[in-house]
């Protein structure tokens, strides 16, 4: 098998809706008119999706990362200490300092200057295609907040946004935007982004990079970098543990290739803390319940039959994740 260390990094996430369906029917000109028009509490389908446990939506978001061969997911919302232990079957980064937006975090420059100086901090900036997204940028810029540890997440609307680094979500850009950015700076990272507006995992995610890739001119080596190597990097994590890694089946190509070119069929196993999260195999393993993630079946480390019963007593009995059907196996 081919093995990956440290496995998939998503570096960028909102665990909680990966059930969602996406939401909209863009191209919106920024975020803040894409969130106007969708968020509406009391109404389907967010209303019934809010009344899935808050616990069992993290896990669904966890699974969404596990089946795409993700062992560490950097979640863009407040940190859950009770659910994000080491029975989490997923890495979360913890702690680092981000803030939402400028649009929503009126605080953003106080929170930015409180923050440890040393570590990363994380805010979605510039999403958006018309002028206004353009001025939050500069503005942000004449602030002192666009500095070397300033990790923008999308940053579509100006490509100039040295030092900072920028995760890059274009399935999400194309589907709120109807455009993503045109070059990616040296610091950058791929990431799935949440179901709210992503085509799908993190795989997805990779396969819609490289059907952009002739406009922000990354090969397939470049792509894996992005969510292995330099998303550690834009997230200030150290070297991948060695107990985290993920298998992908030895078809006698490069592991960067047998992510794009049978993405599902190779995706073999995914261990994180030293512990079997996710395997192909068919026979049964202690511990692991079996799942059926769209045309794939997997068996995971994750109460698979409880959480489904769950989700369609408020959902119904289609069940959705990254907006595959999920079933139990």
């Amino acid at each position: 098998m081919l093995r990956l260390p440290g496995g998939l990094v998503n570096a960028h996430d909102h665990l909680e809706f990966a059930l969602f369906p996406r939401l909209g029917e863009g191209p919106y000109p920024n975020a803040k008119a894409w969130a106007d028009a969708v968020y509406r509490p009391d109404q389907s389908p967010v209303r019934e999706h809010l009344r899935v446990p808050k616990r069992d939506r993290l896990w669904w978001g966890a699974l969404r990362n596990l089946l795409s061969g993700v062992t560490t997911v950097h979640h863009h919302n407040p940190d859950e200490p009770e659910i994000f232990d080491d029975d989490f079957p997923v890495r979360v980064v913890r702690n680092l300092p981000w803030a939402h937006s400028p649009d929503f975090s009126p605080d953003l420059a106080e929170t930015f200057r409180r923050s440890d100086p040393q570590q990363p901090f994380i805010l979605h900036a510039g999403e958006g295609t018309d002028a206004r997204s353009a001025r939050e940028i500069r503005r942000l810029r004449d602030a002192g907040l666009i500095v070397e540890r300033t990790v923008l997440v999308h940053a579509v609307a100006v490509e100039d946004v040295s030092p900072a680094s920028v995760i890059w979500c274009p399935s999400s850009n194309l589907f709120t935007l109807g455009r993503t950015r045109k070059t990616l700076p040296p610091r950058c990272a791929l990431a799935a982004d949440s179901s709210l507006t992503a085509q799908g995992d993190l795989l997805d995610e990779l396969a819609v990079a490289e059907t952009v890739a002739a406009t922000v001119e990354p090969d397939r080596s470049r792509l894996l970098d992005l969510v292995t190597r330099s998303a550690r990097v834009v997230l200030g994590l150290p070297d991948p543990p060695d107990d985290d890694f993920t298998l992908f089946r030895d078809r006698g190509l490069p592991i960067a290739d047998a992510l794009f070119d049978s993405p599902r069929g190779d995706l073999q196993q995914v261990v994180v803390r030293g512990r079997l999260q996710l395997t192909a195999d068919a026979a049964p393993v202690p511990g692991l319940e079996p799942i059926l993630y769209g045309d794939r079946r997997y068996q995971v480390r994750a109460p698979v039959g409880d959480l489904l019963a769950r989700a369609q007593a408020v959902l119904g009995p289609e069940i959705r994740l990254g907006h595959k059907l999920v079933r139990a196996g």
